[in-house]
């Protein structure tokens, strides 16, 4: 696994959130340029990242401290996470916190936030880039992605959403092509009109297709920002796989550098790889 490809992966999925948070819930528009200003719905600073790359980093420590996937150690850290930084994160994801925070048992949990919510949102699928980096196999990411995916979102179609990006991720880091890639993409998400809402299936749809067609990273941000809506969840997904594709020289010095968690993804990765 190149290690210059894992880096561009965590970075690029944190500073495509960061650009596109600056954007989110607006309507499309072809003309915008992406910048790390911050602003946006939730009034971020430059650099700032939200729950997309939150809860991604919450997940890829948990797989670094534990060796595996722990249940217990990734609902610790978004527990505290969302008690940390709870502006950006959605009712799903806190009203899960909440539950277990009080003693309610995962499973459970992620069954009553599906019954008051729905669950078929992208909020498992902005964090599952770690299992494609850690899985032994694109089979093995895709069942684990499934798996995590459940204890926070109980419906199939998130899960199926994870393992696709999963898997991609972990074909994309083991030298794959681009070309390769796709064609183990299942076909629902490179067909059909791109609707970029917080919907599994949509918001994997709009990642996968901007992956497809962008030419570098920063197409590929472009394109999220442009694209409108959830702006910076599909350019979290994209720009991971972008950043696996290309590696970390096609993600620009500067949006890194300027990340509010730089120095965290630094010493995961480090950790991760070694």
């Amino acid at each position: 696994m190149d290690s210059g490809r894992v880096y561009g992966a965590v970075f690029g999925a944190a500073a495509a959130d960061a650009v596109g948070s600056s954007f989110e819930g607006l309507m499309p528009d072809d003309t915008r340029v992406p910048q790390m200003t911050g602003g946006g719905q939730f009034s971020l600073a430059p650099g700032e990242v939200t729950d997309d790359t939150l809860m991604m980093l919450a997940l890829l420590e948990t797989y670094a401290e534990c060796g595996c996937f722990s249940r217990t150690r990734f609902l610790s850290k978004m527990v505290v996470t969302i008690r940390e930084k709870p502006k950006t994160f959605g009712n799903t994801t806190r009203t899960l916190a909440s539950l277990v925070e009080q003693g309610c048992y995962p499973q459970a949990a992620a069954g009553v936030v599906h019954r008051l919510f729905g669950s078929r949102t992208n909020g498992s699928v902005m964090r599952t880039l770690p299992v494609g980096i850690t899985a032994c196999s694109a089979e093995a990411a895709a069942a684990q992605a499934r798996r995590v995916s459940s204890f926070t979102h109980a419906d199939a179609e998130a899960g199926d959403a994870c393992a696709a990006v999963s898997s991609a991720v972990y074909s994309l880091l083991h030298g794959a092509s681009k070309e390769d890639v796709l064609a183990a993409v299942p076909a629902k998400y490179l067909e059909g009109e791109l609707y970029p809402s917080v919907d599994a299936l949509e918001a994997t749809r709009c990642a996968f297709c901007i992956f497809r067609d962008a030419e570098s990273y920063s197409d590929a941000v472009k394109a999220a920002c442009c694209l409108g809506g959830d702006t910076d969840t599909i350019g979290a997904i994209a720009g991971g796989m972008c950043g696996a594709l290309y590696g970390i020289d096609a993600v620009p010095v500067e949006w890194c550098e300027m990340l509010d968690v730089k120095k965290r993804i630094e010493s995961v990765v480090a950790q991760i790889l070694c």
